[in-house]
């Protein structure tokens, strides 16, 4: 009897432990659309519906510096200084992978065509290619300080922010098939009419002032939009693009003629900018809020985590 009382007390401690140790967060109603709201000051992540109401606001356990959505049920967090990732499954909020990574994330990418997630590391200069379980398809050699990712027409375009040139990689071979010449400290693109437009913060204490646009196929510089200052960040709403110049906290919208249509200045500090639902919204990095812009008015205002550094858009969800 004794023996059995020894060994019930040992599974019982054993159980609380493992309560203990979960990192499993709530789910997320599967036919919900949201947009989420990383945060890396205290990491957490806020779910928040199109009336700008939380859904829900999960406490990250681990020193996560990012996110991406891999498809539309699940989410990949990671960290700068962590050796794994975590898949998780939005519908349950259970971590359904670990993934082993070496230290340096710098950024993740989740390419739908191909069902395939890609994780840039700054440290070991690369970018690793998974499948949608976490499965390590492929590791491949980029410049220095891989970061910004973006793929297009079967190719992988990674930003080096610390080199002088993009890698492109054809998402079905993973080889590198050329490289295309950029600025030091690039960072945020986007493509818009067949052109890849290229942000930055700049180089030095001469910060960035303009966005290039460069033919994907030549390799050459055909055009340059002064939007001053350090536009890094871009996006898409009704055939009209937007720019997040974050030196400055403007946004600007671009008309179909690419010239400034509209302005204004928004947030404090902002990184991040979505379409989301008809709506424009940015990220204020130092004051924790997420502005809603529709038909050139911030029509609400939305307080998150601090330091919200990325914005993760579900729209439709099957």
């Amino acid at each position: 009897m004794k023996k059995v009382g020894v060994l019930s007390l040992l599974l019982l401690l054993l159980a609380v432990l493992t309560a203990c140790n979960r990192t499993d967060y709530k789910g997320i109603s599967k036919d919900e659309p949201f947009i989420a709201s990383v945060n890396i000051g205290e990491p957490s992540i806020d779910f928040i519906r199109p009336n700008g109401e939380k859904i829900e606001t999960w406490d990250l356990k681990e020193a996560y510096t990012g996110a991406t959505l891999v498809g539309e049920h699940a989410i990949l967090l990671y960290g700068n200084q962590l050796e794994q990732a975590d898949l998780v499954n939005l519908d349950t909020g259970e971590i359904q992978k670990k993934i082993d990574v070496s230290k340096g994330a710098t950024n993740a990418y989740y390419d739908d065509a191909n069902k395939t997630f890609y994780i840039a590391n700054s440290g070991l200069n690369e970018v690793t290619a998974y499948n949608q379980k976490g499965e390590r398809i492929q590791t491949m050699k980029t410049g220095k300080y891989p970061m910004a990712m973006l793929v297009e027409d079967g190719h992988l375009y990674v930003v080096n922010f610390k080199d002088t040139f993009i890698s492109v990689f054809n998402t079905t071979t993973k080889k590198l098939e050329k490289k295309i010449p950029i600025p030091k400290s690039s960072h945020g693109l986007d493509f818009v009419d067949g052109e890849l437009w290229l942000g930055g913060h700049g180089a030095g204490e001469k910060p960035n002032t303009h966005v290039l646009k460069i033919n994907p196929k030549t390799s050459k510089v055909v055009g340059k939009m002064d939007l001053p200052i350090m536009p890094i960040a871009f996006a898409k709403l009704d055939e009209r693009e937007f720019v997040l110049s974050h030196g400055e906290s403007m946004l600007y919208e671009l008309n179909e003629q690419q010239q400034i249509s509209w302005e204004q200045e928004i947030g404090s500090n902002p990184f991040a900018v979505e379409a989301f639902q008809n709506q424009i919204v940015v990220a204020g990095y130092d004051d924790q809020t997420l502005y809603w812009v529709k038909d050139h008015h911030i029509v609400k205002k939305t307080k998150v985590g601090q330091a919200p550094f990325q914005l993760l858009v579900r729209e439709n969800v099957k």
